[in-house]
């Protein structure tokens, strides 16, 4: 028997960012068996990408009206990244076992999309409600790419512009921890 809140819930969730990122992915997986090259430069790309398209799907347009429940958005939210995550997850270990990708990383397989995710979710839940999730989409992507353009710098900065590949789990961990203590929000 279904929860009375999964069909619902299944229904109000914005699932083209994920659609959207999936196609995109089979795309470059298509395009990397045809040409016999594996783009492993992309995995910090790929993992901003699901984690952003995650945190997208975390728009409720119904969050004015449902405001007056006694369902918080909170627990809206954690019903969404449910749903959400497991589909982000499916996507990721396809993308990485179309390119037989098991680089030597820290918190590998999952390391890299699991801090992103969490980072972005966290920021959702803590930013302002009218820019939540638009900021939430962008933490993960803009930290990816400003890691990748740190070549050069400082070795303490490019290790903190780096935190999400090196030190997966840490920033895993404080990112849930933000989010728990803004679990209300």
């Amino acid at each position: 028997m279904t929860p009375a809140w999964l069909v619902p819930t299944v229904r109000a969730t914005s699932w083209q960012p994920m659609a959207g990122v999936a196609v995109a992915l089979s795309g470059v997986s298509a395009l990397a068996g045809g040409l016999g090259r594996w783009p492993d430069s992309l995995l910090g790309i790929v993992a901003a990408t699901l984690a952003a398209a995650v945190v997208a799907g975390l728009r409720d347009p119904a969050a004015a009206l449902l405001a007056a429940v006694p369902t918080s958005a909170a627990v809206r939210r954690a019903r969404r990244v449910a749903l959400l995550a497991p589909v982000a997850l499916l996507v990721w270990l396809a993308y990485l076992s179309a390119g037989h990708e098991l680089p030597a990383a820290r918190g590998w397989p999952l390391g890299l999309l699991a801090a992103l995710t969490a980072t972005g979710i966290a920021v959702a839940a803590w930013a302002p409600t009218r820019v939540a999730v638009s900021a939430g989409v962008a933490v993960p992507l803009l930290w990816v790419a400003v890691g990748r353009a740190s070549h050069g710098l400082d070795p303490s900065v490019e290790e903190v512009l780096l935190a999400w590949k090196n030190y997966p789990w840490i920033v895993t961990a404080a990112a849930v921890a933000a989010l728990l203590i803004g679990r209300n929000r």
